[in-house]
């Protein structure tokens, strides 16, 4: 499957990871299907992992999608979400990744795994100081 996501209570994360071609509607269908999972979990980290990601996308496709996400990523999280990008990923597919996440807000870009990941853990595990927020 090009996309799938894996849910880990035990871990407290969720992984989504998109192997391959896929299309807006795939990743709608993809997306649906982890929020109605009984086991989906908002306050769960969310870690996306589109590092071989090749997005066919139809522009009539974009402006829905991205309303999907934003309602229902963006105003329901209460954790984070890291996003792994390729940087050989085309252009304007960055610039719509990009964009997503600024108007999710709870999300950050990069260009490494471990990173990521290392971000996650620090921002959702990490005991703050006294006194500090995020």
């Amino acid at each position: 499957m090009p996309a799938d996501y894996h849910i880990s209570a035990d871990d407290g994360l969720i992984t989504v990871q998109i192997d391959s071609d896929v299309d807006l509607a795939h990743l709608y269908e993809v997306a649906k299907q982890l929020l109605e999972d009984p086991d989906y979990d908002a306050r769960l980290p969310l870690l996306l992992d589109l590092r071989n990601m090749r997005l066919n996308i139809v522009e009539s496709a974009r402006g829905p999608f991205n309303q999907f996400i934003i309602g229902n990523f963006g105003r329901n999280r209460e954790a984070s979400i890291a996003v792994v990008i390729d940087t050989e990923l085309d252009e304007k597919c960055c610039a719509d990744i990009y964009w997503l996440a600024c108007a999710v807000g709870s999300a950050e870009l990069f260009e490494e795994y471990d990173l990521a990941l290392k971000w996650l853990i620090k921002r959702e595990f990490a005991e703050p100081a006294a006194g500090l927020s995020r």
